[in-house]
């Protein structure tokens, strides 16, 4: 009863089908009624209008609104955008798991049109690539790629990387959410960070040991010069 009081008050709703959104309903008429629209549309629609929804999966069964009111913008500014970020990284380590194929013997492999295929993934963090190469079993061959590169303002991340660049190696889509995900908004331990134009490094605890390789600088002090992140994999740290 409460979420259909929402969609039934809200201004302007978005039903969630798959990847794709739908407008559902609007008072303003500024949206077509049954029109697809993108993630990056809805974003930026949600930062100029108040009280939009959007109901994921069959409106008869699932009213859930994932936003709704300025107070739960889309965007999501600050530790709203840091609970986002983290739930979309959560989601994207999922999913790779999500779309591996088991065979009888244990392994974890993917099917690409039949053909039961290894996965490599490559891995440039200096270009900010991530490359999913799907290698027939054993011939080797590679039967299909999937590329991403991390526009030069985005935080690179590997494991949104490896979903992105996976479903396009599968062929399938990709998530609007891995392709609008927030920002980090607070450094963490195992980020690397930067200070224009030159400096880079791993950011450690603030009574961590410094790396015997690399640079680093410590918690407190990357967070006091409000140093840039721009990889929060953390995959040194387990996250």
């Amino acid at each position: 009863m409460e979420n259909k009081l929402l969609i039934d008050n809200a201004r302007t709703v978005f039903e969630k089908k798959g990847g794709n959104y739908f407008g559902y309903k609007s008072n303003l008429g500024d949206i077509v009624i049954g029109g697809s629209y993108s993630y990056r549309f809805i974003v930026h629609y949600a930062k100029t209008n108040q009280d939009v929804v959007i109901i994921p999966g069959d409106v008869n069964t699932v009213t859930t609104p994932v936003c709704t009111t300025l107070e739960e913008r889309l965007w999501k500014p600050g530790a709203q955008a840091k609970a986002c970020r983290d739930e979309i990284v959560e989601q994207a380590k999922a999913d790779i798991e999500n779309l591996k194929y088991r065979t009888f013997y244990g392994e974890l492999r993917y099917l690409y049109r039949s053909i039961v295929c290894n996965v490599e993934f490559v891995i440039n963090k200096k270009k900010r690539t991530v490359v999913a190469l799907l290698k027939s079993v054993g011939r080797g061959s590679v039967k299909s790629k999937g590329i991403v590169k991390a526009a030069p303002s985005d935080c690179f991340n590997v494991h949104i990387g490896k979903a992105i660049a996976l479903r396009r190696a599968l062929g399938l889509a990709v998530p609007d959410e891995y392709l609008n995900v927030p920002q980090p908004t607070e450094v963490r331990v195992g980020d690397v960070v930067s200070n224009p134009p030159e400096w880079t490094g791993a950011v450690i605890a603030d009574d961590g040991w410094p790396p015997l390789n690399g640079r680093c600088v410590r918690l407190k002090d990357a967070r006091k010069y409000g140093l840039e992140i721009i990889d929060d994999s953390r995959e040194e740290v387990g996250e």
